[in-house]
């Protein structure tokens, strides 16, 4: 979900890396946590009709003597599937719970690195301050005065909720597909021989890429002006027939879709 109140967050490891991430705002973290809930909700409601059939045992329809014993077994089966699931489910799935993996969402200590069990521990159970009053209204608060959309758990364990550059990259990668779908440009076939592709640099790549980044915004007229001299640019540069260049932008979108698996790693 890319959303106004994300925010940009730069760590610079010890080993003196600079990490760049995204942060996760209450947009995308509400959705997943929605998601989560109705996992939850499926799972509590299982767990109901084992309480209805331990009703049923318990009254002596059968077996009466297990009946204590199956009762216990429910209550601890309902203790650690609404305690235990945000621990549990983050803890092995790397910082993950099913509706963060759906959001492409991930929890990470403040330094970048991956989130330890007792980093998961203190922000879930400081889940119960985030929720109250009612429908984590200080949780909420919490993540759109934080500069890092952190609620008081992330504040206390030390970690962080952040959008993975992998999800991001799909989206737009999609966003940029269905913008070029509505240009209707003419359908060129383009080939880049394996020698020509290994000349593109990372420069040229960032030249095609900032191009085609305006294609959603960008008036149609003005974006034929800007294509006229990139694609001149790499028609040259891949010995292509300079033809192509009267559909500039057309060419130039036929490119970018050859390419972008080769940078967009």
């Amino acid at each position: 979900m890319n959303e106004s109140l994300d925010k940009e967050l730069t760590i610079i490891t010890p080993e003196q890396v600079q990490l760049q991430f995204q942060t996760a705002g209450i947009g995308s973290r509400a959705i997943a946590h929605l998601l989560d809930c109705l996992i939850l909700l499926v799972m509590n409601g299982l767990l109901f009709l084992f309480a209805i059939l331990i009703s049923r045992l318990y009254s002596g329809d059968w077996l009466p003597a297990l009946a204590d014993y199956l009762i216990a077994i429910a209550i601890i089966l309902w203790i650690v599937v609404n305690l235990g699931y945000f621990v549990c489910t983050e803890a092995f799935m790397g910082g993950q719970t099913p509706g963060k993996r759906i959001l492409g969402l991930r929890v990470l200590q403040n330094n970048g690195q991956s989130a330890t069990l007792l980093s998961i521990l203190i922000r879930n159970l400081f889940r119960l301050l985030d929720i109250m009053p009612t429908f984590y209204f200080i949780g909420a608060v919490s993540i759109i005065f934080s500069s890092k959309d952190k609620r008081i758990g992330d504040m206390v364990a030390g970690t962080i909720v952040v959008i993975e550059a992998r999800f991001e990259r799909m989206k737009r990668r999609k966003h940029i597909d269905k913008a070029i779908a509505k240009k209707n440009f003419p359908i060129l076939t383009v080939e880049i021989e394996e020698a020509k592709r290994q000349e593109i640099t990372a420069v040229d790549w960032q030249l095609l890429q900032a191009w085609v980044e305006r294609i959603p915004t960008m008036h149609h007229v003005r974006l034929q002006e800007l294509a006229v001299p990139i694609a001149q640019h790499f028609a040259k540069k891949l010995e292509h027939d300079l033809g192509f260049t009267r559909n500039s932008a057309a060419y130039l979108a036929r490119l970018y879709e050859k390419l972008r698996d080769d940078w967009e790693v």
